[in-house]
């Protein structure tokens, strides 16, 4: 019997990865998905989105609803799986769980830790599975990272150095859709960084206690010297812009997904990122204290020339380094020991084609019961948990000036967006 989903949200994510992904399409699944899985219904407050979602899919005659209660009680299904902006991830799971639905939530969990509280509190209630979709945990070296670490090989860590480093376009983009307004993403920390912080508190396998950040934006900001458009469509830089984003790049399919779709909601996704609407941060620095005695410092950038991620853990029996390369990208997993000599790690050299190195498809394996991955890397929903609550106290301390933030200050209300300069 196959497991019957529904997708909810309908832009990229949703259709790209997770619809195209259990249907089996080349480059998004695998084949024998469409063996395992049935996708029942797609869910999207723009209509329009969803039925041009669906023809995407192949399936133009796929039922398109505007919510979760409307799906559930029209159509059978055993999942949903959640890729709409994230202040909408609480409401929708909880109302899903109460309908008797697994729930797969595409990072982060939520966007203050009083929202992840109140979904795991539904997931307790009802008996139903929550898995969360941090797909770094999948990619080449994390795992092996986690598990050298847990096993003891670098002893006690004391101190990790970590950075998430966004080129151009790829940091610019989030300040052209609805991330850059606080209220919907909770800032970059929680939507982008979270990926990096589960990591963090995966490999450590240990619960964040305090953080004291300080964050500015100051790269994306109003240029009126440039006589740019308000959108990338109508501008005269188009040729010349590292930010310019191409509706119709891919086959047209960001087109026909967005742009053919604005006239429901409004919705806009190639903004100009030199725009004074922005309520979040294009950087910010973190230090972090864990349970455990371990300190970190983490850095999130989103205007660098070249991208590339790295995670430094030194312990009382040596360093691990975990990263990607800032001259080729390529991942790098090294032992260094306190003899000096290094050992490179050997990572997975032959990977398919699927989404982030076919982490997608693991996750979606995940969801299938499917092999191919280990136990570990399944993020549940108390450990996605600990990503929020990092963001979220980094965004009290932001607001306060850097004041260090306990755990225990956060859990009761939403975290307050930067101050306004």
């Amino acid at each position: 019997m196959k497991t019957k989903f529904i997708v909810i949200g309908t832009g990229n994510r949703g259709v790209g990865c997770f619809a195209k992904g259990l249907l089996g399409f080349p480059g998004k699944g695998r084949p024998e998905f469409r063996d395992h899985a049935e996708l029942a219904a797609l869910v999207d407050t723009n209509l329009t989105r969803g039925r041009t979602a669906a023809k995407e899919c192949k399936l133009p005659d796929l039922p398109i609803f505007r919510t979760v209660a409307e799906a559930q009680s029209a159509v059978h299904a055993d999942w949903c799986i959640i890729t709409t902006p994230d202040n909408t991830h609480c409401q929708i799971a909880t109302q899903a769980l109460e309908a008797g639905l697994n729930v797969m939530i595409d990072k982060p969990l939520a966007t203050s830790v009083w929202e992840c509280d109140k979904i795991i509190a539904t997931m307790n209630r009802t008996g139903r599975k929550v898995l969360v979709g941090h797909n770094l945990r999948y990619m080449d070296g994390t795992v092996q990272a986690a598990q050298m670490v847990r096993d003891g090989v670098i002893g006690q860590v004391l101190l990790v150095e970590a950075a998430e480093i966004l080129e151009l376009n790829h940091g610019g983009s989030y300040f052209q859709r609805w991330h850059s307004d606080f209220s919907k993403s909770a800032g970059l920390m929680n939507h982008k960084g979270c990926h990096y912080l589960d990591l963090l508190c995966w490999i450590l396998d240990d619960q964040p206690v305090e953080v004291s950040s300080f964050g500015e934006r100051s790269f994306y900001v109003p240029k009126p010297d440039l006589n740019h458009a308000e959108r990338c469509l109508d501008c005269q830089l188009k040729t010349t812009c590292p930010h310019y984003y191409d509706m119709d790049r891919y086959d047209g399919v960001f087109r026909r997904l967005y742009k053919d779709s604005e006239g429901e909601d409004g919705y806009v996704t190639d903004r100009c990122v030199f725009s004074d609407r922005h309520t979040i941060n294009d950087h910010e620095s973190l230090n972090i204290r864990f349970a455990r005695g371990t300190l970190a410092s983490f850095c999130l950038n989103t205007f660098s020339p070249r991208s590339h991620s790295y995670f430094y853990f030194t312990g009382t029996k040596g360093r691990l380094e975990l990263g990607h390369s800032s001259v080729d990208g390529k991942p790098y997993l090294r032992l260094v020991r306190p003899d000096k000599t290094v050992q490179n790690i050997d990572l997975a050299a032959d990977k398919g084609d699927h989404g982030h190195d076919d982490a997608d498809v693991l996750l979606i394996a995940d969801m299938l019961g499917l092999p191919g991955s280990l136990p570990i890397q399944k993020a549940q929903p108390w450990e996605a948990r600990r990503a929020v609550m990092i963001a979220d106290m980094s965004s009290r301390s932001i607001s306060a000036g850097g004041r260090p933030v306990k755990a225990e200050e956060t859990g009761h209300d939403y975290p307050p967006a930067p101050p306004k300069k």
